[in-house]
């Protein structure tokens, strides 16, 4: 890059497009577009206006990188409400199975209750059939002692009999 003075204005010659646009900070065809685009012609000598019309404006870089941000901040305001309403939906869920835990749990309390009850109810209809088989067991003593009675009193008049019989 060489500098050149006239009428107090300073220009700056290049000896190609590529040694400009490394000057710029730009690629070639960024170079040519913004050339095109500000009526500049690209012919090796240019004036500090025409550089500053190349270079990168940092407020448009600025704007596009706060656009991008902002780009990036609504994506993520939009997955940060797709997991809210997930977590929503998750916490609806456990509540569900938790009411069902409990009406489980409310269940087996009666059911637990219930076998108690019929344990009770077992145990003393048990009781009962033994009272009632020891009843049994009594009644049929005193039946059988009455009934060996019988016989020897009958046994005792045939004997009784037998010998009227034969003293006859």
């Amino acid at each position: 890059m060489k500098i050149k003075r006239e009428n107090m204005k300073d220009y700056y010659s290049f000896s190609s497009i590529t040694e400009l646009s490394l000057f710029l900070g730009v690629d070639r065809e960024t170079l040519h577009h913004r050339a095109k685009l500000r009526g500049i012609d690209l012919n090796g000598t240019y004036s500090e206006e025409d550089l500053a019309a190349l270079k990168p404006d940092k407020d448009s870089a600025l704007k596009q990188l706060n656009t991008e941000s902002e780009a990036e901040v609504e994506i993520l305001r939009m997955k940060i409400k797709m997991l809210e309403s997930e977590l929503g939906y998750k916490d609806e869920q456990l509540n569900d199975r938790k009411a069902h835990i409990d009406t489980l749990k409310n269940t087996l309390t009666k059911a637990e209750e219930n076998l108690e009850k019929t344990q009770t109810s077992v145990d003393q209809q048990q009781h009962l059939q033994l009272a009632t088989l020891q009843q049994l067991d009594k009644v049929t003593s005193r039946v059988q002692r009455i009934e060996m009675e019988d016989q020897q009193k009958s046994h005792w008049w045939q004997l009784g009999r037998k010998k009227k019989q034969d003293n006859d």
